[in-house]
Formats: C-alpha cells, sequence, structure tokens
C-alpha cells in the first residue's frame, strides 16, 4: 500500500469534464537593448562593431560587464521575452541579466534576473540589460604571494617524470559574447480563447506525402484588440508578418503551478472572419499553417535579391557551367628593337586555338621591300620561314592563322640587319561560370562530355573556368566542402530553412553512426526544402517523420 499525497488527493478531486487550461503565444518580436557605441555603461567591454557582440577589452581583470540603458518594448502586450546569446568569452563566463517594471522609475530598484539561454521571463514595458563576464579560471601567476587570491594556483616540486597538468579554455582572445538578442513574445489572455481548435499534422513516414497541418484558433475580438490600426490592436507598432504562433495545454497542479505541454507551432497567415459589430459576434479567426510544413516550403538555393544565383551545394558534384563573357582574339602592339626607322604594322584575324609568341627580325640593310626577313614562334629557336621579302600596306605578307604584315616607311635607312619586332596573339577566350563557389576544390573539367585540362583554367575561388581558343559544353567536377554524410547534409538543408531548433539530435546522431560509409554530393537550386530532402531521403533509404514539432529521422537497414 502507497501513501498518498496531497497534491496526489487534489488531483483526484479535480471535477470532472474540468477545462483544462490552454495558452497561445506570439512571436518572435525583437526587442532593441541598446548595444551599439557608447550606449549603456562599459566596464573593461567595447561594442563589437556588429549587432549583438561584446568584445573583452585586452588584459587581465577578474570581471567585466556592460549595462543597457532602460528601454521600452513600444508595446503594452509583449509580456514575455526570452533570450540567446554565444559564450566566447575564454577564460571568462558570461551571464545575462534582465530587470524589468512598469515604468521607467521603479527599474532601478528592481531585482536583475539571470537568464538562461531560450528560457522565457515575465517582461513588464521597461526594461534594462546587464551582460557580466566573470573569471572562473586563473590562467596567470602572481608576482608574490601577498597577490594570491581564490584563484591563485601555487607550484611545487615534484619527482622525476611525474608529469604536469595545463588548462586552455575554450574561446577567443580577449574573448566575446556574439549574437546576443532579445526576443519579444505576445502571450495571449486564455479568457479570450474561445476554440484552441483541432491540431492534425500529416507527415508519411517515408517522406512520399505532406500535407500541412493548418490550425484555426477563434479569439474574442470584444475590445477590438484585433483591428489592425485600432488603438487598441495588440500589434500595434509591431511587424506581425511571418510571425509564429505556439499554442500549449497543460493542468494546473497544486499552488498554482501549471506543466505546459507544447502542442502545435505554427507560421502566422491571416487574421480571418473579423467581427466586431453591433448585435454581431465579437470574434476573430487566427490562421496559421504548421511551422515546420511551412519552413520546408522555403526555396533552398534560390537567387539574391540582384538575381545572383547562388545554389545550396554540399560535397563533391559534377556541375554544369554557364558561358558569361567571350573575349575576341587579340594581338598586342609590336615591341621594336633595332636602327631602322620602319614600323611594323600587324593585321587580320587572329583564327589560332593557342596563345602565341611571334618574332620577326631583318636579315639584312635597306629600304621596305628590298630586304628580307625571317620569323619565329619559339623566339628564335628555330625559324619558320627565312628570306621573305618585307613589303608595304599594298601587299602585307602573310604569316599564319590569319595574321598578314607590312611596313612603314620612315626617315633614313627604313630596315637595318638585325631589327626585330615581338608581339603576343592571343586566342579567343571563353569565360564559364560554376555557380555557388567558393569551392575546396574544382578536380575535373569536362569539354563536350570528355575530360580535358587542354588550354583551361578554372580557379576554385570564383568558380570561373577560361577555356582558350575554343567553345564547347563545359562541366566541371566540383568540391563544395568536406560535408558528405547525407545526415550532416540534411542537418544543414533544416538550418537553412530555420528548422534547426526542431530537430531530434538523438535519432540523427544514431542515425549517422549506423551509415557511417554513405557519402553524397548534392546541388540545389531554387527548389523547397521538402523537395531537396525527398531527393536525398529516397536515395538513402531514411524514414523522416515530425513528432509533435520534434523532426526525426530513422535508417532503413532491411529488418521489418
Amino acid at each position: 500500500m502507497r501513501t498518498t499525497s496531497s497534491e496526489y488527493l487534489q488531483d483526484e478531486n479535480r471535477h470532472r469534464g474540468a477545462r483544462p487550461r490552454v495558452k497561445a503565444v506570439l512571436y518572435p518580436f525583437d526587442l532593441d537593448y541598446g548595444l551599439a557605441p557608447g550606449s549603456g555603461e562599459f566596464s573593461h567591454t567595447v561594442y563589437g562593431g556588429e549587432p549583438g557582440k561584446l568584445v573583452l577589452e585586452e588584459g587581465y581583470y577578474p570581471s567585466a560587464s556592460w549595462t543597457s540603458p532602460i528601454l521600452h518594448t513600444f508595446s503594452a502586450y509583449l509580456n514575455l521575452v526570452a533570450a540567446y546569446w554565444e559564450d566566447l568569452a575564454g577564460r571568462m563566463e558570461a551571464q545575462v541579466y534582465l530587470r524589468t517594471a512598469a515604468n521607467q522609475q521603479e527599474v532601478n530598484s528592481a531585482d536583475y534576473l539571470s537568464l538562461s539561454l531560450g528560457e522565457e521571463y515575465p517582461l513588464l514595458p521597461y526594461f534594462q540589460v546587464q551582460v557580466e563576464f566573470k573569471e572562473t579560471q586563473r590562467h596567470w601567476a602572481v608576482d608574490a604571494v601577498a597577490d594570491a587570491d581564490e584563484f591563485t594556483a601555487y607550484a611545487g616540486d615534484q619527482a622525476l617524470d611525474a608529469g604536469y597538468e595545463s588548462y586552455a579554455p575554450e574561446g577567443e582572445f580577449p574573448g566575446y559574447l556574439a549574437n546576443l538578442r532579445l526576443e519579444g513574445r505576445l502571450s495571449l489572455p486564455e479568457s479570450e480563447i474561445l476554440d484552441t481548435g483541432a491540431v492534425r499534422v500529416d507527415l508519411a513516414r517515408d517522406f512520399s506525402e505532406l500535407r500541412a497541418g493548418d490550425h484555426t484558433l477563434l479569439l474574442d475580438n470584444r475590445r477590438g484588440q484585433w483591428l489592425a490600426g485600432g488603438e487598441n490592436f495588440y500589434l500595434l507598432g509591431l511587424p506581425w508578418r511571418q510571425k509564429q504562433v505556439a499554442l500549449y495545454h497543460g493542468w494546473e497542479l497544486p499552488h498554482g503551478q501549471v506543466e505546459w505541454q507544447l502542442v502545435y507551432q505554427g507560421e502566422l497567415e491571416r487574421l480571418a472572419g473579423m467581427a466586431h459589430g453591433w448585435q454581431g459576434e465579437h470574434r476573430v479567426r487566427l490562421e496559421s499553417r504548421d511551422w515546420v510544413a511551412a519552413r520546408l516550403q522555403t526555396r533552398l538555393g534560390a537567387p539574391s535579391a540582384q538575381g545572383e544565383r547562388q545554389p545550396f551545394m554540399r560535397g563533391p558534384y559534377r556541375a554544369k557551367a554557364e558561358l558569361v563573357e567571350t573575349l575576341s582574339a587579340q594581338v598586342s602592339e609590336p615591341a621594336k628593337s633595332g636602327a631602322g626607322s620602319a614600323v611594323l604594322q600587324v593585321v587580320g584575324d587572329y583564327r589560332g586555338k593557342f596563345n602565341q609568341n611571334y618574332l620577326l627580325q631583318i636579315e639584312n640593310s635597306g629600304e621596305v621591300g628590298g630586304v628580307s626577313f625571317r620569323w619565329s614562334t619559339n623566339n628564335g629557336q628555330s625559324w619558320r620561314q627565312t628570306g621573305q621579302a618585307t613589303a608595304g600596306a599594298e601587299n602585307p605578307v602573310e604569316l599564319e592563322e590569319g595574321l598578314a604584315v607590312y611596313w612603314e616607311s620612315g626617315a633614313g635607312t627604313d630596315l637595318a640587319a638585325g631589327d626585330s619586332w615581338s608581339f603576343t596573339a592571343q586566342a579567343t577566350a571563353y569565360y564559364y561560370q560554376i555557380y555557388g563557389g567558393p569551392f575546396a576544390g574544382i578536380t575535373g573539367i569536362y569539354l563536350n562530355g570528355e575530360e580535358s585540362q587542354d588550354r583551361v583554367v578554372a580557379d576554385p575561388e570564383t568558380g570561373l573556368i577560361t577555356v582558350t581558343g575554343r567553345s564547347a559544353s563545359v562541366e566541371a567536377r566540383v568540391v563544395k566542402d568536406a560535408t558528405t554524410h547525407p545526415v550532416d547534409i540534411i542537418t544543414d538543408i533544416l538550418a537553412a530553412v530555420g528548422l534547426s531548433a526542431a530537430t531530434q539530435q538523438d535519432s540523427f546522431a544514431l542515425t549517422q553512426s549506423l551509415t557511417p560509409n554513405y557519402a553524397i554530393g548534392v546541388c540545389f537550386e531554387n527548389v523547397t526544402g521538402v523537395q531537396a530532402l525527398r531527393e536525398i531521403l529516397k536515395r538513402c533509404l531514411y524514414d523522416f517523420w515530425v513528432d509533435f514539432g520534434e523532426i526525426k529521422i530513422r535508417a532503413y537497414l532491411g529488418e521489418e
């Protein structure tokens, strides 16, 4: 027999059919907490030059801090707040505090509340933020015993080869706090929730079919609080597009405590069925779409606002290149060496497939037409032709690949033995672009389907491929990075569409451990996240599903 507690008895006496507690929260609303140069009070800290970054000053000290000015939420209805940050303080430990009050004067007398990452806390219209860095380890020695404190380590003699211990903190020197943000949330009064609606999410385990779980929350609109532009509008002064709604169910426990269970997360789509008239129903429907399903419709590898292509790529991939520019053949100005006064002119369009250097040299002295020359393509190591007569503009001398030359007479002797001219003919260059760079490497180029390195130059940093002397259908085997396991790639896709927080990490880790030898490369351009996932999942035989807002994955290994 077991003795019952008072809490158990109270729960047993609960009236059957009693209405459970419900809570609906709209979020996120970014709160400006005032981190900027010269804003607030800095103690051994400086603004990091980008939003949400607070950097420690160089030097050694046991503590540092920054305190914001007192700020206003600019909404009377934002009643919850959650904080997020990355602690990279290294030898120091960072902590974020918040104090809040109904008016500005009361903030200074309010107590600071230590915030936990991502947890919800009450928020009043006025608030102040404080960030503290405190030393938890000592990483340098004192000069005198009198300077020792509770963090000081003392050295002692050890036996020969007794070894030693050393510690280094994670982070960077001098250390900083990054991506600090405050997320305001609006918790709707429970009394205004008339109908919580039906929650339904259908996502096939083999991911062959996705049916979005649309949801409708019926709310009271008696005070006109949902009339856009009205003075009572809940979202007055706040951007409300692309916001999420979270629905919680729970039972009230003894002492007034409520254990909440998240049952639905959706992306707000519209306020519908607005009613606020005489002798009418004062109601509104808050319509949303399942958060995971909505996020999975986000375009992956979509072009930038300027139209620049930026596909989502991981691992090795054979990508098709796009011709972006053609640079016509060019011939440089001839460079002369010698005493003659004649000027060499090069005419014609170069039709060669290679870049070529030319050297022309006069064999005897005299006037144009009365002397001979020879020419070479290897800087005079050998001569392609000798004893060719010089000529003027009326009868140019042909060389090769569409090029010809002639001389214009000058004052004095036109040509002297040994006079020489050199110039370079550059073949037509075709520039092809592989989008998605920079790349870790470009390991192969294919011209019209055949691998070739002849007259081809590839730049992994930009993805630009130059083909000299010929055009072709160009493909390249590129390596985006070392991410090749499909579970890692799926994780990156979920992060790209904003679903990192929804992944069930244990199932992802188990699936990866069960398929250690899987390796793929992907390229997705302007497709939805769900389409990209489907292409991977059907090839790797993974089960993928959503369970109460958590995304889970399982490897199919042939068992029933």
